[in-house]
């Protein structure tokens, strides 16, 4: 059942992410709650699960933005598998290490997109891009603490 309100978590993120953040943005960037979702996945689940609702969190986004389909899928899916590795290897278990850590999972899933998107002729200035690209991840790793705590309310509620 923990599985099926993680499932709705994702979903609420997702729509979320596609409204009412539009609104909250700071300098034109705003936190990738979907990203947050795959993160939480990939911790605190076993690695089949992480990896599906990984994909469904990356299936949602693809939905939801004007990028081209599947770079988000495909993206989600190789950080909850690079996520899951490392998680045998050190220890997340620090928030300061968390927040880090997912800073940098932010940071190079912003670079990575943008370079797909420049390679596919979609120019922005460097200006936008790097601002973009450091307080959205920035945005993002501030923002994960609440977004744990409210996945683990919801999770507690229904054990």
């Amino acid at each position: 059942m923990k599985h099926f309100i993680f499932i709705a978590t994702i979903i609420i993120f997702a729509l979320l992410q596609a409204t009412i953040l539009n609104y909250v943005n700071i300098f034109n960037a705003k936190p990738d709650l979907l990203l947050i979702s795959v993160i939480i996945a990939s911790l605190y689940f076993e690695p089949l699960w992480a990896i599906s609702l990984s994909i469904f969190a990356g299936v949602l986004k693809d939905i939801f933005s004007v990028n081209v389909f599947g770079i988000n899928t495909i993206l989600f899916f190789l950080w909850s598998f690079l996520i899951i590795k490392l998680s045998r290897e050190i220890s997340f278990d620090s928030n300061y290490v968390r927040l880090v850590f997912i800073f940098i999972i932010a940071i190079l899933n912003n670079i990575i997109t943008r370079l797909i998107f420049l390679f596919l002729g979609n120019f922005i200035s460097l200006g936008l891009f790097l601002r973009i690209t450091f307080i959205g991840s920035l945005y993002t790793a501030l923002i994960f603490p609440l977004a744990l705590k409210f996945v683990q309310t919801l999770s507690i509620r229904e054990q």
